[in-house]
């Protein structure tokens, strides 16, 4: 991948960013001199991380947007608002972040909340990348950043612990990105793509349960949780050093390790 080293002065779109890595990724993204379209469903905790950003830099704008990203026709409106509003028809950065945690049983769970998990973890990375792509590939270079997750790597959250919806949906988003670097490589190639998978972060999202701790016969028993910050910052590297694949966190380190090393008892 291209290395984007310039922030300065380009336009990001920010998906999930009232809150935890999102809020972060917007923090940083306006102290390196990106001007951040921010959206969330959370009206008052977006307009707070909203206020905070413009406090700490006045130099750049920082647009704040209520909408679903699992509804398209919301979708859509937030285009329109984003062009409108930044006055541009090209956006640099889209970070596919927003996502919820779920419909862990698909056997014995709800039907809505395994669908709705899977409308804003999925189809949200979906629709945007959709609806975006167009002003990305009108800017002379772009990057798609997407979150997936561990649970893109290992669909389980250890031993009597499914995770069917949240997990699905972090694989489509992995599969999706991959497919990506070879798309937008033999068809806009200025345009490149980021797989994100954090393990656990401190975030609003609920604590992985203990059996997670206990998963793979204790692998990572001891590990750290890292922080927003921490995994903003990770991210935010990755796209200034042209890397396409972030694994974030002790437990996704050797959660992926492990899967890639023995995949056939990864779930024994």
């Amino acid at each position: 991948m291209t290395a984007f080293a310039e922030f300065e002065n380009r336009v990001a779109v920010l998906t999930g960013g009232a809150s935890g890595i999102g809020r972060e990724l917007l923090n940083q993204l306006v102290l390196r001199g990106a001007h951040v379209a921010a959206c969330d469903i959370d009206s008052d905790r977006l307009e707070t991380a909203v206020r905070r950003a413009r406090a700490s830099n006045p130099e750049v704008r920082v647009t704040a947007h209520v909408h679903d990203v699992s509804d398209e026709k919301s979708v859509v409106r937030l285009v329109k608002e984003v062009a409108k509003e930044h006055g541009s028809d090209a956006i640099h950065l889209l970070f596919n972040n927003a996502g919820v945690v779920g419909g862990g049983s698909f056997v014995v769970g709800q039907r809505d909340e395994w669908e709705r998990t899977f409308a804003v973890s999925w189809f949200g990375t979906y629709y945007c990348t959709r609806a975006f792509l167009p002003m990305l590939v009108a800017a002379d270079q772009g990057v798609i950043v997407n979150t997936s997750s561990v649970s893109g790597i290992w669909a389980s959250l250890g031993a009597g612990s499914p995770h069917t919806a949240y997990s699905a949906a972090k694989f489509a988003v992995r599969g999706f990105t991959e497919s990506l670097l070879v798309d937008l490589r033999a068809h806009a190639p200025h345009v490149s793509a980021v797989l994100v998978m954090p393990g656990h972060v401190r975030t609003r999202m609920p604590a992985p349960p203990r059996s997670w701790r206990r998963a793979l016969n204790s692998l990572f028993a001891d590990y750290q949780p890292v922080t927003s910050k921490q995994a903003a910052e990770a991210i935010l590297n990755a796209v200034s050093n042209g890397d396409w694949r972030v694994v974030i966190g002790q437990d996704a380190e050797a959660v992926d390790a492990r899967v890639r090393a023995d995949p056939y008892t990864a779930y024994d």
